[in-house]
């Protein structure tokens, strides 16, 4: 049996290194990166959250204790910012938080008032934003835990008489809206959108560029691949049939059932055979890897992903002696992606030569 090579690749991703089920576009949507508000606003917004925290120590006076974190931002849409504050729990001698207690402070008139916590969230829950007034929150399996890692996605919104869980999604359906996400964009030929979700400077060095017009410009660049530089090349790095069969693999597998292994690893898959060549594709979800235990890495990745492209055909093929013999060809290609801040980052990818 001959079988073709089969080259890795990583990405450096150590430099790097969210009702109901049915989760719509904003719910799926990752966590906005951080950017400075002006000076102003964020005096303001200051102010705001000092206002609502004088409010909050005449709940829970020593809420601060064992840590706390805060949003601001308007979550009945009366144009006044409101406050949400997340703080943590334990008994009176306790040095950390053995739990964790979310306060929805509204702004009304010149003061704030908390909201009941009935409906408020029953899991262990840590902030994310506020966006178009709604409320994301990430539920993290355990609330005492040094690096914790999240399990589910929550949207909550106003719902005219307080703030109520409006969608949710699970990290597999975060995953795979993710995952049907980068299937259109390969398919679409969308560089940006792919490229986003990788970390450059990028090496040349095994990068299946051979002989390409990007391998000529990364050597001119001391081996490294910058953002501008791989969109300029882009179909260097990822051409049509390569970035087409990412794409099919993600159509294949997304809508069928995942089963669960022993380790907790989802696996979904699709066996077709196209003439003569056997065709296998599959996907698998592993929650909590050890890729981010390695000393140096600060990102905590909640789920590995791998995508996999498989073929076989037995071809006829001569034997040297004259004659013919049956021989079985394989190739493969893959996707592997970690789940950071709710978002799929491509950490690797293998590619059939």
């Amino acid at each position: 049996m001959r079988k073709i090579a089969v080259l890795s690749l990583m990405l450096g991703l150590a430099a790097c290194q969210s009702g109901t089920d049915a989760a719509p576009a904003d719910a799926a949507a990752p966590k906005d990166p951080s950017v400075a508000a002006p000076a102003a606003t964020a005096e303001a917004q200051k102010v705001t959250a000092e206002r609502a925290f004088a409010a909050l120590r005449k709940l829970d006076p020593g809420f601060e204790r064992l840590g706390f974190e805060h949003l601001v931002g308007d979550l009945d849409r009366d144009g006044h910012d409101d406050v949400v504050v997340l703080f943590g729990q334990g008994t009176p001698d306790a040095t950390m938080a053995a739990s964790k207690k979310l306060v929805v402070l509204m702004s009304r008139g010149q003061e704030f008032q908390a909201l009941p916590q009935a409906g408020m969230p029953e899991f262990c829950p840590e902030l994310d934003k506020i966006s178009t007034g709604r409320l994301y929150l990430r539920a993290i399996d355990i609330c005492s835990a040094a690096r914790p890692k999240t399990t589910d996605y929550y949207v909550y919104a106003w719902n005219g008489q307080t703030v109520a869980q409006a969608e949710h999604q699970s990290r597999q359906q975060r995953v795979l809206s993710e995952l049907a996400e980068l299937g259109r964009a390969f398919r679409m030929r969308d560089k940006n959108s792919v490229l986003g979700r990788m970390n450059f400077p990028l090496e040349a060095v095994g990068l299946p560029i051979y002989e390409t017009e990007l391998e000529k410009a990364a050597k001119a660049a001391g081996g490294k691949i910058d953002r501008a530089m791989a969109e300029k090349h882009y179909t260097d790095l990822f051409p049509d049939s390569r970035a087409d069969t990412y794409a099919e693999t993600i159509e294949q597998v997304t809508g069928q059932t995942f089963q669960s292994e022993p380790d907790g690893t989802l696996v979904g898959m699709r066996k077709r055979q196209r003439g003569k060549t056997e065709e296998a594709y599959s996907i698998s979800i592993r929650p909590d890897p050890d890729a981010d235990r390695e000393e140096g890495n600060d990102e905590l990745i909640d789920a590995e992903v791998s995508v996999i492209a498989a073929a076989a055909e037995e071809v006829e093929v001569a034997d040297g002696e004259g004659g013919k013999s049956v021989e079985r060809q394989e190739g493969a290609e893959s996707l592997i992606l970690y789940l950071i801040d709710g978002r799929l980052r491509l950490a690797a990818f293998n590619v059939a030569g």
